[in-house]
């Protein structure tokens, strides 16, 4: 909401106003809507408006300049006064908004006079707290920008070359197959192990290995599986096969 915007009152109970009521009965709820687009324009615009507003008004409401001259004229709901269009319920809001308003500009005054007098005492003692709080929230910001340094958002990685990690792969029983998957593995994500730079690689080998070695063998496993099943099929049709042809030629010897 912009600083300069102001709320006037809406009467909770407008809805069963008898004008209200008529309008709502020839325009509907549409012709509610007009009604207090209306009311808010008018606020806003000081209490009047120009007649010849109207077709800005309807272009903005998306509706009719018949209903919003409707609305207008024909439910006692504004008073139109040399070319102009008025609320004498809102102009009552307005001068009582501006009296609250002036009530409270001369208050302020009051009071800021009367503070004057404390002000500069307390400005004092209010230097020497701002000075040490300060103070506090510089030490507070050097710990925490060492923390951060110390983080995982600073500390690089140590990246091996491929040859490294070979080497490495064949100390401890890999295979140039297994160093090779362990690289682009770990390549692919920057040398970054759940959001923690892998600083020695070494430590990871061993269990990748043994987890290579699981999944090779189960892969394996599956292969020869596979490889046994599509024999067995294969053995499978090829006797299907032989054993209608040993029924074709028993039906063909019977028949001559």
């Amino acid at each position: 909401m912009k600083k300069d915007t102001y709320y006037f009152s809406h009467d909770y109970n407008a809805h069963n106003d008898v004008k209200i009521l008529f309008m709502r009965q020839q325009l509907g709820m549409e012709g509610y809507g007009i009604y207090w687009f209306l009311i808010e324009s008018l606020a806003d615009s000081g209490g009047y408006l120009p007649l010849k507003i109207i077709p800005v008004l309807s272009m903005q409401m998306q509706t009719t300049e018949v209903k919003v001259k409707a609305v207008i004229e024909s439910f006692e709901l504004f008073e139109i006064n040399e070319n102009q269009f008025f609320s004498a319920r809102l102009l009552k809001h307005l001068d009582i908004r501006t009296t609250l308003s002036e009530k409270g500009k001369l208050g302020a005054a009051k009071r800021w006079k009367n503070g004057e007098a404390n002000r500069v005492a307390i400005g004092e003692g209010n230097a020497k707290e701002k000075k040490g709080k300060e103070k506090k929230e510089k030490e507070s910001k050097d710990i925490n920008t060492s923390n951060l340094t110390n983080s995982n958002l600073f500390r690089q990685p140590n990246i091996p070359t491929l040859e490294q990690v070979r080497h490495t792969f064949f100390q401890q029983g890999g295979t140039d197959e297994m160093a090779e998957a362990f690289y682009n593995k770990h390549s692919g994500t920057g040398w970054f192990l759940n959001g923690s730079p892998i600083v020695n690689y070494a430590t990871l080998i061993s269990n990748f290995i043994i987890n290579f070695n699981k999944f090779k063998n189960k892969t394996n496993a599956k292969s020869r599986t596979e490889q046994t099943n599509s024999t067995l099929s294969y053995l499978k049709r090829k006797g299907e096969e032989l054993y209608r042809e040993i029924e074709r030629k028993k039906n063909s010897g019977d028949q001559s």
